[in-house]
């Protein structure tokens, strides 16, 4: 668990970078017995992974944040799987309640967008003023060089694995190298979008962005690259989903 003092600046402020006014959740459309499920991590920020069997093992949306190893166990044992079994991971960006599980799935291979790497494994510091701070009272725990399995992607690409496709859209603003990834008919938003109860879903959050303006044109860019009606569902990375409709579309081109 993250030291005391940084649990004391997280508890004011990090809600507010994916779900606010109790962070709320909706994850039912993610779960599906014995196919796919939802672990929980990092107490009121409520940063989500999603597990799912493909045909070869099981693959991973983002590792969360602390109590991600034992949140993962659980989710993956839903599953009847053990973390042995994940060998793809797809990270929406690497802040650090995204990637907390990566020692327990290190042998698994990693896809992020290619000027997220660095910011994997530490090379290069995020831009937020909140990262920053957050970072300063404790340092991010995050792979060394050469020590994971990183494959990266420049443009939108797909990932064919076994009888599924992962299509990935690189999305950058929230970090240099932020994506979503659409698996199943559902769009993982990471926090290119965020939720609070009073405004609903919107872009990225400034104070933990690294260019929020960007980040904003990034998802309004985003729509008219994803095939028409194959997206079902939206969810962020903090535990907010919701059918795709054209009212999303207002919400986030505010």
């Amino acid at each position: 668990m993250p030291h005391l003092n940084t649990l004391v600046v997280l508890f004011v402020i990090v809600c507010g970078g994916g779900t606010s006014l109790g962070c709320s959740r909706a994850i039912e459309p993610l779960k599906s017995p014995g196919e796919s499920a939802v672990a929980l991590t990092g107490g009121p920020n409520t940063s989500m992974i999603y597990v799912a069997r493909i045909s070869d093992g099981v693959l991973a949306v983002d590792l969360g944040w602390w109590g991600s190893e034992d949140a993962l166990t659980s989710a993956l044992a839903d599953l009847g799987a053990r973390p042995s079994e994940v060998n793809a991971v797809f990270l929406t960006h690497s802040h650090r309640d995204h990637v907390g599980a990566w020692r327990l799935v290190r042998h698994a291979r990693f896809y992020v967008a290619a000027p997220e790497h660095s910011r994997l494994v530490g090379d290069t510091a995020h831009r937020g003023w909140i990262p920053e701070l957050v970072n300063r009272i404790m340092p991010s725990d995050l792979p060394p060089p050469g020590d994971l399995n990183v494959r990266t992607f420049s443009r939108d690409t797909s990932f064919v694995l076994g009888a599924d496709t992962v299509r990935a859209y690189v999305v950058p603003g929230h970090t240099a190298g932020s994506a979503v990834y659409l698996f199943r008919g559902i769009l993982f938003l990471g926090d290119a979008a965020t939720y609070s109860r009073l405004g609903g879903f919107a872009p990225a959050k400034p104070g933990f962005s690294d260019d929020a303006s960007r980040a904003a044109e990034s998802l309004e860019r985003l729509w008219s690259r994803i095939p028409a009606a194959s997206v079902r569902y939206i969810c962020t990375a903090h535990a907010r989903c919701a059918h795709f409709t054209r009212a999303f579309l207002r919400d986030v081109a505010r």
